[in-house]
């Protein structure tokens, strides 16, 4: 099933499980029926016959339209325009109040239906989940989730056309241009969602597939094509309107040996989020650190952190993927280390070699896991204190402070340390302004 001629997907195995536990999560939430009903909604006059001029009326009429279509009470929510400067970066807003809850949307939108309507249709997911107290904004998915919930509800490829924001305009004699990502979900990652969306409900073939841009319609026919040749997914119709229930170790072992890297992938979530996972499954956790697959890779290395001291075998192991892993890997190696924080005077030297490195995610990550040491990991100060001048001179004066909170949890006097291993004077002064905004002065 998952051999040498298997259909291949365009999406990382990362993205795949992420989509595929969402979906199911809102199978959940909405009913599964929901999906399976739903009229698929096109980007034409059929579905859209009200005439658009660029207007709040002409939003106020799109807005009642996508109530219609995502079973929305139109009374519920009211509309607002802002100017873009009023709204810090954010297409839209959703603000709820008791009686009526508020959709606020920048008037650069107005421009154009195709990137107004993935912004409407995304605040109506919040009065679904939010609004329908599914769920809460605390939820560190809530974002994600209710991108998803318009696909969910058969207006996906509205969403997957509108993840690139393109608008042009003048001011006076000069023209400007303006390119950017919008939504929190890529056009890629929207392309499998629909993929799933149709493998749901047995489409082999969609025809409204046609309306697809081309870089969701990439992912979305290869999406489709896998899940219809293998059947791997953690989303079926059958199973994910049932409520989630914690693997046991056999079950989860299992699943660290599967042929689906998705089904590996999500064994080892369920590992790494684990207090105390059981110790037989050290074995096949390990079996996975060295998977070509970079995010079976990683998660393998974030699993491992997991067993803490239990897992001290696989020190070697984590220190050479901190050095010659892929990228996503190292720095996940790296923290992995120091929440295990296990033989000290092998893994302290080596985070400490870490330090100079190119890749900035795997220095934060060494930083963090440094700190996890405290005073063991002494022997680094002069690299600690290397780092803030790299730092500084870089202009990344966050990781300045990132390095002063790591200093303060390996000595208990960071001004000493700062004084005795930074000789130049501006960065002593940067050190200095960063111990004094963290209140450590």
């Amino acid at each position: 099933m998952f051999g040498w001629f298997a259909p291949r997907l365009s999406i990382p195995t990362a993205e795949k499980v992420l989509a595929e536990k969402r979906m199911k999560r809102l199978a959940q939430l909405l009913g599964i029926n929901r999906l399976l009903s739903a009229p698929v909604i096109l980007p034409t006059s059929e579905f859209f016959p009200d005439p658009f001029h660029a207007d709040e009326a002409s939003a106020a009429a799109l807005l009642d339209r996508l109530c219609g279509y995502m079973r929305v009470a139109p009374h519920s929510v009211r509309l607002e325009v802002r100017d873009d400067d009023d709204m810090t970066g954010a297409a839209g807003l959703y603000e709820p109040d008791r009686h009526q809850r508020t959709i606020v949307v920048t008037r650069s939108r107005l421009g154009s239906p195709v990137y107004l309507v993935p912004v409407l249709a995304h605040e109506l997911g919040h009065e679904i989940l939010l609004g329908g107290g599914l769920l809460t904004a605390d939820d560190p998915d809530h974002e994600w989730l209710t991108d998803l919930v318009p696909t969910f509800l058969g207006l996906g490829i509205l969403s997957a056309n509108g993840t690139v924001y393109d608008a042009s305009w003048t001011d006076g004699s000069f023209g400007m241009s303006m390119v950017g990502k919008q939504g929190y979900l890529t056009s890629r990652e929207l392309g499998y969602a629909l993929a799933l969306f149709a493998f749901a409900r047995d489409e082999w073939k969609p025809g409204w597939a046609c309306h697809l841009r081309p870089d969701a319609a990439v992912p979305f026919r290869a999406g489709l094509r896998y899940l219809h040749k293998t059947g791997d997914t953690l989303f079926h119709p059958d199973t994910a309107p049932l409520p989630d229930r914690p693997l046991d170790p056999a079950e989860l072992g299992e699943r660290l040996r599967h042929g689906s890297p998705g089904f590996r992938l999500a064994a080892l979530w369920d590992v790494a989020n684990t207090d105390a996972p059981a110790p037989d499954l050290l074995d096949a956790v390990r079996g996975c650190v060295g998977d070509r697959d970079r995010d079976i890779a990683a998660g393998a290395v974030a699993a491992l952190a997991a067993f803490g001291p239990v897992a001290a075998a696989a020190i070697p192991e984590l220190i050479q993927a901190v050095w010659y892993g892929e990228s996503e890997v190292r720095p996940a190696a790296a923290r992995a280390l120091g929440r295990m924080g296990a033989d000290a005077d092998t893994v302290v030297p080596a985070l400490g070699k870490v330090l100079a490195d190119r890749d900035s995610a795997v220095v934060r990550a060494a930083v963090e896991a440094l700190a996890e040491f405290g005073p063991a990991a002494a022997p680094c100060l002069p690299e600690l204190t290397a780092t803030i001048a790299g730092a500084v001179v870089a202009g990344q004066f966050d990781r300045v402070s990132e390095t002063i909170l790591a200093l303060r949890a390996v000595t208990a006097d960071v001004r000493a340390a700062i004084r005795n291993h930074l000789p130049d004077p501006e960065h002593q002064r940067q050190a200095r302004i960063a111990l004094k905004e963290l209140g450590l002065v």
